[in-house]
């Protein structure tokens, strides 16, 4: 999966606009995603890859759009 498409998700997910979303946005300071929002898209996305919470090493894989596309992409999402 592209960083793109990945963002799509974000997008689609979360309804931030697409064209806000970038590899570096942080979801709670860029793009005004809070914790209950974060678990919801986080919950989505690990259903949607067939991933659960422990590819989730540290709290800054939760902080910006790339370091949460890396956590994925370390378990080999496609």
């Amino acid at each position: 999966m592209t960083l793109e498409h990945f963002c799509q998700l974000i997008s689609e997910i979360s309804h931030v606009p697409f064209d806000e979303i970038r590899e570096n946005s942080s979801f709670r300071d860029d793009l005004g995603i809070d914790s209950l929002q974060m678990v919801n898209l986080f919950t989505q996305l690990s259903t949607l890859f067939n991933v659960g919470v422990e590819v989730i090493e540290s709290s800054e894989d939760l902080l910006t759009v790339h370091n949460l596309y890396r956590a994925l992409h370390r378990e080999g999402i496609q």
